[in-house]
């Protein structure tokens, strides 16, 4: 009887070695990821310049200022400013748009990055001036549904269907530029003011690496040491 117990007991033993070798030396096949993206689409607002008005009205200004803070913030390439050609108002927009592009440089905005055009708006009595640039929408990925497998039932140690969507929903929300995940910013202008300084001091025979602190200081703490 203990024999056949020992015996019993073997072939459970060898069975669980059996079964957690298989866990161990089975792997998820197929993984797809699923990734936020984003499209470039098309930010546009506008509004009509009265001939009688004489400068830019503070709703106008509020507009220019919607503008600046969007184009700085997820703007990319040229803020086109686009001025109705042929209408009534036409030398009324043209000399907003001189008031316009003081505003946005104030705002701190490239003269460089402000250009400018036409439409036609013949016929047209109040045309309106069109201020527009490129900017990316973020998307969730399209496999993500909203529905869950029952991951407690994964026999075949395989991913869920939305296996990583919570992440890339998540990224696609809160991503403050979303061409970032397109592709990366360009790097900024280095700081020529620090770069002069270590070329005059290395000149000057002196030396070029940033003093030190007390505070900074790189020896090991001595406390609870007993010395």
């Amino acid at each position: 009887m203990v024999a056949y117990k020992k015996k019993i007991g073997a072939l459970i033993g060898l069975a669980s070695l059996v079964s957690l070798g298989a866990c161990a030396t089975s792997v998820p096949t197929g993984l797809n990821v699923p990734q936020a993206t984003a499209v470039a689409e098309t930010y546009r607002a506008e509004f009509a310049v009265d001939e009688r008005d004489n400068g830019l009205t503070w709703a106008q200004q509020s507009v220019l200022a919607s503008v600046a803070a969007e184009y700085k913030a997820r703007g990319h390439g040229p803020l086109v400013i686009s001025y109705p050609q042929g209408s009534a108002n036409e030398d009324a927009a043209i000399g907003a748009i001189a008031e316009a592009r003081n505003f946005f440089y104030e705002q701190g905005i490239d003269w460089r990055m402000i250009t400018g055009g036409a439409y036609d708006a013949r016929g047209q009595r109040h045309g309106e001036l069109i201020f527009s640039f490129t900017r990316y929408a973020a998307q969730a990925p399209r496999e993500c549904d909203g529905s869950w497998d029952n991951m407690a039932m994964e026999f075949d140690n395989q991913h869920h269907a939305n296996f990583g969507c919570a992440m890339a929903v998540n990224l696609a929300a809160m991503v403050a530029d979303p061409r970032d995940l397109v592709a990366p910013r360009d790097m900024e202008p280095g700081d020529t003011g620090r770069r002069q300084t270590v070329i005059d001091g290395y000149r000057a025979g002196e030396s070029t690496a940033s003093e030190r602190s007390d505070y900074e200081s790189g020896a090991v703490s001595r406390v609870g040491s007993g010395n």
